[in-house]
Parts: C-alpha cells; structure tokens; sequence
C-alpha cells in the first residue's frame, strides 16, 4: 500500500510539473511571435504574471522588462501591469517597503488613466501588504479608501473584495463584531454576484469568526457550507484552512478520530499543492492531539515533520529575503544607470536647442550682411524667410514638453493646444515676415544706391 501511495505521490508530481513545463513553453513561444513592442509587453506580462507564484524572482525581471518596453512605447497601461507584478513579486518575497512602493507607483500611473477600478484595486493591494506586516490601521486605511472608491464609482467587484478584506483585516485583529459586518456584507454581495470564490471564503472567514467565539455550532455550520464552493473553485489553500477549522470543533466536541481525520487530511492536502505553513499547522495540531491522548510515537512523528517543515520555510523564508535584496540592488543599479543616460540625453537635447538658439541671429546676422553686399535679392530673402522659420519652430518645440507635461501626454489636447498657437504665430509670421523682407529689400536699396553714387563720384 505503501509503495503504491508513493508511486502516485511520484506520478502526481512528474505530471504537475510536465504540465507546468508545457504551460511556459507556450508562454514563451507567444512571446516569440509577437511582431509589435504592445504585444511583446503583454506577453511578458503573461509570463510574469504565470511565474508570480513559482519563481516570484523571475516574475520580477520578466515585469521589468515589460515596463521598460512599455515606457519607451509610452504604454500606460504595460506600465500599469508590470509595476502591479513588480509589487506582488516584492509581496511575495517579504519586501514590503518595495511592494508598497511600487504599487503607489502604479497608483501615479492609473490617475493619469483616471481609472477608479484600478486605483481602488492598488489601495487595497497596499492594505494586504500592510495586514502582512501587521500594520492593522494603516491597512484598514487603505482597504477604507479601496472601498469608498467603489462606492463613489459603483464598482461592485471592487466592493465586494474591499468589503472581504476589511473583514479578513479586523478578524485578525480580534476585532470580531466589525469583522462580522463586513464578512457578512461580502457573502451577501458574492451570491448578487455569483462569485463562487468569495462566498466560499466569506462561508470559511465567518467560521473563522464564529471559532474565536467559542460557538462552535455555528462556525461548523459555516465550514461545512463552504467546502463544496472552494472544491468548485480548487482554491485549496482556503479549503485547508476550512478543514482545520472542523478539526479543531471535532476535538473541543471530544470526537477525536474525527479530529485526527480532518487534521490529517489538511496535512496530505497542504502537502500535495505546497501550502507548507498549513501543513505546519496540521502537524502541530496532530501533536498535541497525539500527546493528549498519549500516542507518543505518532505525536513524536508529526513533531519531527512539523520540525522539518519550519526549517524549510526558515531556509525558504532566508532565501527570499536575499533574492529581494540581490534583485532590489540590480534594479537599484539599472536605474542608476538609466537616470545617468536620461540625463546625459537631456544634456545632449539642451545643447542641440542652444546650438539652435545661437543659431538663429546669426542667420539674421547673415541675412543683413547679405543685404549690404551686391547679391541676388531673392537669396536675401530666401534667408530672411530660413531665420524666421527657423525662429517660429524653434518656440514651437521649445514650448512642446511643457505642453505635453501638462496636458499628460494626451494628443488630442497637444493638437488642439498646438493648432491654437499656430493660429497665434501664422499671422504673426506673415507680418514679421513682410516686415522683414521689405526692410532687407530697403537696406540693400539704400548700399546700391550709395555704391552708385560713390562710382559716380
């Protein structure tokens, strides 16, 4: 029996991975087809966004990526997504200070879109990060903010994760009376929208609710109504969390083989799909049941799994924060970089539009030396008419990046913008234009007259 178990556990796993392995080829061989830099961002976004949950390093350089083409393209919303993976990328590695940075980069960003969903969406995304590290009031400030978005906007699903959140935030904090309210408004929400997901975790928070109560009728009621939502929805982690919770009722009921079933149960499951801190909560809990009903040796083994597994999480847990550290230093140090070739460009841009502004009186310079000699008048005029172009458009692009500042890069405003001042400058053109040239005409009139004269003599 033994052996076939492992023979399963084997091919499981072989399978799993084989499947994963497919699941990137095709990822990646999207990416090698795309033709345009737009559907490059989105297939790298793709990517990323698969690897969020395996290799939370490489979806980290792969958004890098994305938003680095986005920018150069000005693509907003690749923006958009790259900094959003960026930020859960840091989330998952424990490096909160840069998670929350780089959503409220994501923040600056969606304002320029003036998109409320997204907004709402990085705000609570901050609250999570917050609730990790156990900020409780300024995650409850966040998930508030995210909420009252959705109400401002009527954005349902923005509400509906707002309300579950701010639930999830005040049950940790044992603030269970407003933890109700808002699990329960959730719930409620969840079956208007039919949302399989939420009402199978709102069903497992308010048993959670229910089990720190101590009435433990009710939050067995409500673990049990959730099972057949988070099965639909393969959201085992959550169904984990549910089966403890039935453990732990079964053993203060004193039924004791149904404790240690459930709990067994969460720990193979949390095994089979990597949910190491549940499957530390399993062991644990199958610890003490074994010692309280003096079962040494199945207590004696379960402790020497739950050991192994916190040493695995600690060595995991170590190996995140140095590939947060590495990873932030090498960005750290690209920008370094880009900030230097931004300005040395900047520089280079500045130079050009002196060299352009020195140049423009000397071509009026050179327009009324040519008048003052005996040249053709329409090459006069020619470059009278070169000066004053040259004038014209040297303001029309020195005025062009405070405009598309201001206007955020939105072409129909820099048009609309642009036209007005052309409308300024055409007319004003034309008049300094004639003006111009007949005064050039009169000034190389006036040196013909006065050569003629001096021949005459």
């Amino acid at each position: 029996m033994k052996v076939i178990t492992i023979f399963c556990a084997i091919c499981f796993t072989c399978f799993t991975v084989f499947a994963q392995t497919r699941e990137v080829d095709s990822l990646y061989e999207n990416l090698s087809y795309q033709k345009t830099d737009t559907g490059r961002v989105i297939a790298l976004y793709n990517l990323s966004y698969y690897y969020h949950k395996y290799k939370p390093d490489s979806a980290m350089l792969l958004a890098k990526q994305a938003f680095d083409l986005s920018k150069k393209i000005k693509f907003l919303r690749g923006e958009s997504w790259a900094l959003n993976s960026i930020a859960n990328a840091f989330h998952s590695l424990h490096n909160y200070p840069k998670a929350i940075e780089y959503f409220i980069e994501q923040i600056k960003i969606e304002e320029k879109r003036a998109i409320p969903e997204n907004i709402g969406s990085a705000y609570l995304s901050i609250a999570l990060v917050y609730n990790s590290e156990k900020e409780v009031k300024k995650a409850l400030f966040y998930a508030f903010k995210a909420d009252s978005i959705a109400k401002a906007n009527k954005l349902p699903e923005l509400a509906l994760y707002a309300k579950l959140n701010i639930g999830d935030i005040y049950e940790k904090a044992d603030s269970l009376s407003s933890a109700m309210v808002y699990t329960q408004n959730a719930y409620e929400l969840s079956l208007l929208q039919k949302n399989g997901l939420i009402t199978g975790t709102s069903l497992n928070n308010l048993g959670n609710i229910y089990i720190k109560r101590a009435d433990f009728a009710q939050a067995f009621t409500y673990y049990k109504r959730s099972i057949p939502y988070l099965t639909a929805v393969e959201d085992y982690n959550t169904l984990a969390e549910c089966n403890l919770g039935l453990a732990k009722i079964y053993r203060e009921q004193g039924k004791i083989d149904s404790a240690i079933y459930y709990a067994r149960y969460v720990y193979q499951l949390a095994s089979k799909n990597e949910f190491l801190a549940r499957a530390v909560d399993a062991s644990a809990f199958l610890v003490k049941l074994y010692k309280s009903q003096d079962k040494i040796d199945s207590a004696f083994a379960y402790q020497e799994i739950m050991i192994n597994l916190s040493d695995t999480i600690d060595s995991k847990e170590r190996a995140k924060e140095v590939q947060s550290i590495t990873i932030a230093e090498e960005m750290r140090q690209k920008e370094i970089v880009e900030a230097r070739e931004k300005e040395a460009e900047e520089r280079k841009q500045k130079l050009q539009l002196l060299a352009i502004g020195i140049l423009i009186p000397i071509f009026f310079f050179i327009s009324i030396f040519l008048s003052r000699r005996k040249v053709n008048k329409k090459l006069i005029e020619f470059s009278g008419i070169v000066s004053l172009l040259m004038l014209f458009e040297y303001l029309t692009l020195f005025i062009h990046p405070f405009v598309a500042e201001k206007s955020h890069h939105s072409p129909l405003i820099e048009i609309v913008v642009f036209v007005v001042i052309a409308s300024l400058l055409t007319p004003a053109h034309h008049r300094v234009e004639h003006w111009l040239i007949n005064k050039l005409s009169k000034i190389r009139e006036h040196h013909q007259q006065m050569r003629q004269l001096k021949n005459n003599d």
